[in-house]
């Protein structure tokens, strides 16, 4: 039987930071997450304001391009992997979107491959526990550029059929 991993975390660069990326990624990966608390932050050259909506407040940091700040969602329900998102919007307008899971190394991977598809993007790492060291989308990059470069097959040692089927369900 394989091992059962907690709290890995699968991050991949989009190729634009946008609120669509994100509530595509969030109604894929988690339909019904729950709302993001108000209080949750603040602008940082307002500590006051309370946002008025979870829109509002992404779109305040994308917008202000010299910002950075991640978000996290998850939801209690129909997640059987306590699957987590979080969206990176960092300061050199770069978004780094993540999974966090629970899960078995194949399902895992069949995550990561997943988002890397849905961001049309081969630019990602798996990490586990603790989530993956960068400053900014460049350092992403530079960092994680060729961490996806091999085949899954190579990297993973995925079984043939498998890998088969992945690529089948996923369309590529």
């Amino acid at each position: 039987m394989e091992e059962y991993i907690r709290d890995v975390v699968c991050s991949v660069i989009a190729n634009e930071c946008s609120k669509d990326i994100i509530d595509r990624v969030l109604c894929h990966f988690l339909p019904n997450h729950k709302e993001i608390n108000l209080d949750y932050c603040n602008p940082p050259d307002n500590l006051n304001y309370q946002f008025k909506s979870e829109d509002e407040m992404i779109r305040y940091f994308i917008d202000h391009k010299n910002l950075s700040q991640t978000f996290y969602w998850n939801q209690d329900n129909d997640n059987p992997h306590k699957i987590m998102v979080g969206a990176n919007i960092l300061s050199d307008d770069k978004l780094v979107m993540s999974l966090t899971l629970n899960g078995t190394k194949q399902i895992c991977h069949k995550y990561f491959l997943e988002i890397k598809h849905m961001l049309h993007s081969e630019i990602g790492v798996i990490s586990y526990v603790d989530p993956p060291e960068y400053e900014n989308g460049a350092d992403f990059i530079r960092r994680y550029q060729f961490s996806s470069k091999l085949t899954i097959d190579e990297k993973y040692k995925f079984p043939t059929d498998l890998w088969k089927s992945i690529r089948r369900k996923l369309k590529f």
